[in-house]
């Protein structure tokens, strides 16, 4: 019995030893795993969103995000406004031009898995109607949205809308956001307004990771993307895209020079000429469609009063800005509407210094000088200080004391959305890019009456029945000479009423390595990239 023990026991050792062997010789010959580094896009911004919901984020800060985490059913090509596919694969126009009918590209999914279909269309679409905040206003045509088949949507509109097509090309409003992630956060029937103010989930290449508030959003290449990852010669593919907020243009160049960024947005003019000679680094420097304004809170005294509004528009020199703050990189305005879109009034004027009439005009206000005003202007806009700091010296000379103070965007739009108008700054400077190209895009949600905060970005709280009567025509004109007809004379009213200062358009300039391979820059898209496209090759 105790032989048979001890071999029992001579055995089993034998067998964990040989068992033991084993293991570690299948592992020592097993290859050794490496992790791979994603390849990593760094992109430096100044200014950070407010809220990342498609339905209701109306800013330039969230346009990057906007543009790669969602998709829409057409959108421009490369560097044009021509409209191709994107997630519908085509579409019919009724010969009334009332219904659009898309038929839908088939086994694409959310990122959250669930499928993307003609219902997901109808239900992104009702839901940023029903909410009826930022960019509902381009909307205002659609009647009623039909999903036929899984694979078929139609828009029937109220009236012909030629710019329905660039309309659903533009950045806001029009991404397909997942019907689930919507409803499984839906709380209180908020449509997930506050899930969605810092989560995203749509189609597109990227997927969003993280917000870190005040510091940078994280997105992570989608491997099930429904377009493919092609091979390129220019590099590889971007895994991981990173959106740091830099609000100093000084620090953004540091960054950059030290190799801990790939694009810089915000680069001071003053740094631009000597950065961009530095080796292995790219200016990119295009046209753009960017307006830069002062808008007036014509709520309450004396900027109610249009000979004060008027002198302050004598009294800024327009000549320094573009020449000294700008530094030639920028040109300045001709009335509300950008240069260069079909529509725009060219018989407009372009305004010049005068500070004998300046003083005229405060004479003539019956206002009794001094006056004291604030100016506001968005963190991290260098051009904007400094405009600010003009326009201060300027206004001294007719009695004007202008205090000057910076916040983030979300402070600025909880001021002029406040129902006290007295919270509202005196000046705010702000700018606008254009959503899609068409005049209309500038005059209906800065001037028009029904577009004061929080509905859109009538800042100034301008009104004018004759403006508000011709724009709402031009919405259903479907004859473009009869259209670009009403919409230059609603820019001469709005000029002639002193609405706001227009100051100038800037030409966009970004700073990125020249590792950085594939950008395209649209005039539309003005402040996203093409990240899909895009490669880096170090």
């Amino acid at each position: 019995m105790v032989t048979i023990q001890k071999k029992l026991r001579f055995w089993g050792m034998l067998l964990t030893f040989v068992l033991l062997a084993s293991v570690i010789l299948g592992a020592c010959a097993q290859p050794t795993s490496t992790s791979v580094t994603p390849v990593t896009l760094t992109i430096a911004d100044a200014l950070q969103p407010s809220s990342l919901d498609i339905a209701t984020e109306y800013e330039a800060a969230a346009m990057a995000v906007n543009r790669v985490v969602y998709e829409r059913l057409v959108r421009y090509k490369g560097n044009s406004t021509e409209i191709e596919p994107e997630l519908a694969s085509s579409w019919d126009v009724s010969t009334d031009g009332l219904t659009y009918t898309f038929h839908l590209r088939q086994g694409v999914k959310f990122h959250d898995g669930t499928p993307f279909n003609a219902e997901a269309v109808k239900f992104s679409f009702e839901r940023m109607l029903a909410i009826n905040q930022g960019p509902a206003w381009m909307f205002s045509a659609i009647d009623s949205i039909q999903a036929v088949d899984d694979n078929t949507v139609k828009f029937i509109l109220k009236q012909p809308f030629s710019a329905f097509l660039p309309v659903l090309a533009n950045i806001w409003g029009t991404g397909i956001i997942s019907p689930t992630a919507v409803t499984s956060n839906t709380v209180n029937s908020d449509n997930a307004q506050a899930y969605m103010q810092d989560h995203m989930v749509g189609t597109g290449p990227y997927k969003f990771v993280e917000w870190v508030h005040g510091d940078h959003i994280t997105l992570e290449r989608n491997m099930d993307y429904w377009g493919g990852w092609p091979e390129s010669a220019d590099g590889k593919p971007i895994d991981k895209v990173v959106i740091r907020f830099i609000t100093e243009p000084a620090t953004q160049r540091l960054t950059l020079e030290q190799g801990d960024l790939d694009i810089a947005m915000n680069i001071s003019v003053d740094d631009l000429a000597a950065v961009s000679k530095e080796a292995g680094l790219v200016l990119v420097e295009e046209p753009s469609m960017m307006g830069t304004y002062i808008r007036f809170n014509m709520t309450k005294a004396p900027l109610d009063n249009k000979n004060v509004r008027e002198a302050i528009r004598y009294a800024l020199d327009y000549k320094s800005i573009i020449d000294k703050i700008m530094l030639g990189h920028a040109v300045e305005m001709q009335g509300p509407a950008a240069i260069g879109l079909p529509g725009h009034n060219d018989n407009l004027p372009v305004f010049s210094q005068d500070l004998q009439k300046a003083k005229e005009l405060m004479a003539a206000s019956g206002v009794q000088t001094p006056i004291n005003l604030e100016y506001v202007y968005e963190t991290g806009q260098e051009d904007r200080r400094m405009v600010g700091e003009l326009l201060q010296a300027n206004l001294a000379e007719i009695g004007i004391n202008l205090t000057i103070h910076t916040l983030p965007w979300e402070s600025i739009w909880a001021r002029v959305s406040a129902e006290d108008k007295s919270q509202t700054p005196d000046l705010t400077a702000n700018g606008w890019w254009p959503d899609y190209a068409d005049v209309q895009d500038y005059l209906y949600p800065m001037y028009h009456s029904s577009q004061w905060p929080p509905a859109s970005l009538n800042i100034g709280f301008y009104g004018n029945p004759q403006v508000d009567q011709l724009l709402d025509q031009a919405l259903a004109e479907n004859d473009a000479t009869a259209r670009n007809a009403m919409y230059e004379k609603a820019q001469q009213l709005i000029v002639d009423d002193v609405a706001s200062l227009d100051l100038y358009q800037k030409t966009m300039t970004i700073m990125m390595h020249d590792w950085v391979k594939g950008f395209v820059y649209n005039p539309i898209y003005t402040e996203a990239f093409n990240i899909y496209d895009m490669r880096i090759s170090k």
